[in-house]
């Protein structure tokens, strides 16, 4: 990290590197509060809108709990993919469902992580608010994300030595973050703007949109953690709307997309406090991934309503295993006969003649590949879930 690259205020923010002599880190000023959004009035507006669709869009489904169940999955897959893991969609399901790794991508249980921790997050902030958004619950997520992984140092701690982003020593890295030492005091900060709610004398409440931009781009800039950072950044995110009230909003497979652009993004607050760049880009994502969230949504709604009209033709009695199977398997589209068991508090022989009968008019598959442990998978979800991010029925 050059001098040269950076702005003349960020260049009044280095301080020497611990350890490497003549290498200079960055402690970033406090957390910007606001960001004058003239030049982003727009993009932030229609990333506003397109939130409201999808907040009116998820109170509407009836089966709302198991549609975001499987979105938390994808996120976890879309989050782990910018970091460089393999593990797909039907992988993780497939993991979930037989508690068994055998023949899948090892890192597979570091995207199950994902999931453990995000749900535990949303669990958390759903009941507290903002008030839940802690240094303890940051922690917290980082812990989850690194069990039982390859991790260099100590899961849900704050790092004690220098990192840095980039390139394979600080001497040529892209950016340099504060040294450990720094990191709390950072931290504490940040949360404190995390924590902050509008009050009632205040005559502009900066918006939700605008406020996740510059929390993710800061928690980037302090980079915490000796690895996983991305990840717990990203997580940030969708606990940041749902503690406003908010459905989550999953933008990982937009920033996946559009990779370059978002570590540019991210690099351009770092190193230049472009914040504007960035916020433009960033909410453009949350428009984005709002209204594909809510396309989806109603996809999955529509094949829900195709299998039972396919089912019902069948005339299996109303309080049969297989009428209840549909609702279940758009929350579990890889699934096995124990887990229809256990979930759905039905006889094991019950539950697999059930999905047997949902096999044999084409809702389910059962592919070579997982015979063994007797895995079924509902394709036509499934194909919604692992469609690019980019391919919507609308723009």
């Amino acid at each position: 990290m050059k001098k040269s690259d950076l702005s003349a205020n960020r260049q009044k923010q280095l301080v020497p590197a611990d350890a490497y002599p003549g290498a200079f880190a960055l402690v970033p000023s406090a957390t910007p509060r606001s960001i004058p959004s003239k030049q982003i009035l727009s993009e932030v507006a229609r990333a506003h809108e397109a939130l409201g669709e999808l907040r009116t869009s998820t109170v509407n489904l009836p089966n709302p709990d198991l549609v975001t169940r499987t979105f938390d999955r994808r996120e976890a897959v879309r989050s782990s993919q910018i970091e460089g893991t393999n593990s797909d969609m039907d992988q993780l399901l497939a993991y979930e469902a037989t508690g068994s790794s055998e023949g899948l991508p090892p890192d597979v249980v570091v995207t199950k992580n994902y999931v453990t921790a995000l749900e535990a997050g949303l669990h958390e902030v759903r009941g507290l608010g903002p008030e839940a958004m802690s240094e303890r619950l940051i922690k917290g997520l980082h812990r989850d994300l690194m069990t039982n992984s390859d991790y260099n140092g100590t899961p849900g701690e704050y790092r004690v030595k220098q990192n840095w982003i980039g390139a394979g020593n600080i001497y040529h890295a892209r950016f340099v973050p504060p040294p450990a030492e720094a990191v709390p005091v950072c931290m504490a900060e940040l949360v404190s703007f995390l924590k902050e709610t509008a009050r009632e004398e205040d005559m502009f409440e900066v918006p939700i949109v605008i406020r996740m931009a510059i929390a993710h781009a800061q928690f980037e800039t302090i980079h915490p953690f000796i690895d996983g950072n991305g990840r717990a950044g990203r997580l940030l995110l969708p606990l940041m709307l749902a503690a406003e009230g908010y459905p989550p909003v999953y933008i990982s497979g937009y920033l996946k997309d559009h990779q370059q652009e978002y570590y540019d993004g991210l690099a351009g607050v770092q190193l230049r406090e472009r914040w504007i760049e960035w916020i433009r880009f960033f909410a453009t994502a949350v428009e984005a991934s709002a209204r594909e969230s809510i396309e989806t949504a109603e996809d999955m709604e529509g094949i829900l309503a195709m299998w039972e009209t396919r089912i019902d033709e069948l005339k299996f009695r109303s309080d049969s295993v297989a009428k209840r199977l549909p609702g279940f398997l758009i929350g579990n589209p890889v699934t096995t006969a124990r887990q229809v068991e256990s979930s759905l508090g039905v006889s094991f022989p019950a539950a697999n003649n059930a999905l047997a009968a949902l096999q044999r008019i084409g809702i389910l598959t059962n592919p070579g590949e997982l015979s063994r442990n007797r895995t079924f998978v509902a394709k036509e979800v499934i194909d919604v879930l692992n469609r690019p991010s980019g391919n919507r029925r609308y723009r």
